[in-house]
């Protein structure tokens, strides 16, 4: 549903609300229209969409009426000013961002601002293919069918768009055809059942549950594409007591995937998995998963190339965005299209991690070469670790890896022993080890260095950390530029060589 407030002529999208319970705990008018708030596990959150280029004012309220005392905005670097009044927080923007708004003790409240949608298609549009007119179920009463009637014949037509409406959609598998999009309006809602009866399962986890792919493209496909601001609901911790889960969005043996725009929740393994893909745009993407459902990850960019994922959050028990590559044929690659690849060319771009582990992480897999990963503009939220490589599992090499302008905000817990700003390592567990090369850290703030140690450590001789370059690294509340590893809490250097701080 679209809203037009007088003040700031800007339009405005109420989140979905099917089967979702309002927050108890914060209210919020932007330029005076209420806004649905939405209660979840352990943050609450609202999605909008707002005309940006003229300031927007939005206003906060915490609904047990006391006054606000403390308060703080993720992610901090940005220029807004915000000002109590009683028990409103106040704050205007000219840009749409994902803010993460911590008040008093309560617990955060998560701001989903996008800019206003292009080219919505028409539901009733030429080669528009309305699911209501394939039998969907648009109530969530029964496991519904007709979308991937819907997406079957829009196959058919090269260029097609299938339209979910408004509405709750109980759904099984769907495979998204060559060169066919998927569209989810706003206040549409695809759920998982939980149920394994209703999936096909795809591959077996040694240490969790049988699993399958529950959105994924046609393998050896081009064009494919999924957008909109409707949401993806993988109904993960009723899937978890099912002893089954699922991978949500499977871009797999694709060329240029596109997403843009959708909301991705409560998934029950890891979130959206391009997996052996060749050119990928992943932008505007929310993914808001719980954090008693382990390894949720965000975004897991697998042995694919030309992967770019702008302007995202991720938000979860395990790591918010990452890397990886992995044997054949062993647990959750049994359904891989394609033998092994290497990983080339992937970026990350302006997006906000909050995670129990890593908020960004090449590994733990690299069981195949991965090579010019870029992780830049980053905040993290809180996290075990803020960034970094876990060369854990395999014998390849991980090289030309970057971070730059990275901001962590916060630091908690650790991850497997890891609890650092930053940490590059090689790990020995008996499925080899390999070398990290060519490492480029640049232009951090690191508001909290961790309770432990950072890593820049190999292995042995032959699985070593070399050739890393630190650029105006500045440490703790005041921002004091480190001119040494010391200083950076860089204690563990073991099996590394060519490390060069440069102020």
């Amino acid at each position: 549903m679209l809203l037009k407030t007088v003040a700031a002529v800007a339009s405005l999208m109420i989140a979905t609300v099917c089967g979702k319970v309002k927050s108890a705990h914060f209210g919020l008018k932007v330029d005076g229209t209420d806004m649905y708030t939405v209660s979840y596990a352990r943050y609450d959150y609202v999605q909008l969409s707002m005309e940006e280029g003229k300031p927007t004012e939005f206003r906060i309220r915490t609904l047990d009426k006391k006054p606000i005392t403390s308060f703080r905005i993720t992610p901090q670097k940005l220029p807004i000013s915000a000002k109590a009044q009683g028990n409103e927080l106040v704050f205007s923007v000219k840009k749409a961002h994902y803010l993460i708004v911590k008040i008093n003790d309560k617990k955060e409240f998560v701001i989903l601002a996008d800019p206003l949608e292009k080219d919505v298609p028409s539901p009733s549009g030429k080669n528009v293919f309305n699911v209501l007119n394939f039998g969907a179920d648009a109530t969530g009463a029964t496991v519904t069918k007709g979308i991937q009637a819907a997406m079957d014949a829009a196959a058919k037509t090269p260029g097609s768009v299938v339209y979910v409406p408004p509405g709750l959609y109980s759904m099984g598998n769907l495979l998204l055809r060559n060169r066919t999009s998927l569209y989810l309006a706003g206040g549409s809602v695809l759920r998982f059942t939980g149920n394994p009866a209703d999936y096909k399962t795809l591959f077996k986890k040694s240490d969790l549950h049988p699993g399958t792919w529950w959105i994924q493209t046609e393998f050896d496909s081009f064009d494919i594409k999924v957008y909109g601001r409707g949401t993806i609901d993988g109904n993960g911790r009723a899937t978890r007591e099912n002893k089954y889960m699922a991978d949500l969005l499977v871009p797999a043996g694709t060329t240029n995937f596109r997403c843009d725009g959708v909301l991705v929740r409560d998934s029950s393994f890891w979130a959206v998995t391009p997996i052996q893909v060749t050119e990928a745009t992943i932008t505007n993407i929310k993914i808001l998963n719980r954090f008693d459902v382990t390894q949720d990850d965000g975004i897991d960019v697998i042995e694919s190339t030309k992967v770019r994922v702008r302007r995202a959050i991720a938000i979860g028990k395990d790591d918010s965005f990452s890397t990886k590559t992995w044997p054949a044929d062993t647990g959750t690659t049994v359904p891989y299209p394609y033998a092994p690849r290497a990983q080339r060319d992937v970026f990350f771009d302006d997006c906000v991690a909050w995670s129990d582990t890593y908020g960004y992480k090449l590994g733990q897999g690299v069981h195949e070469d991965q090579e010019a990963i870029t992780f830049q503009n980053g905040v993290v939220y809180d996290a075990a670790v803020g960034f970094g490589i876990d060369h854990k599992f395999g014998s390849a090499t991980a090289r030309r890896i970057a971070f730059k302008n990275m901001d962590v905000e916060r630091l908690h817990g650790n991850a497997h022993g890891q609890a650092a700003w930053m940490t590059v390592y090689v790990q020995n567990t008996g499925r080899g080890v390999g070398p990290v090369r060519d490492v480029w850290v640049k232009n951090v703030r690191a508001r909290a260095r961790g309770s432990r140690p950072a890593f820049l450590q190999g292995y042995n001789a032959s699985a070593m950390v070399s050739g890393v370059t630190l650029t105006n690294i500045r440490m703790g509340a005041d921002g004091k530029r480190a001119t040494s590893l010391k200083e950076m809490n860089i204690l563990e250097t073991n099996f590394s060589e060519n490390i060069k701080v440069v102020n």
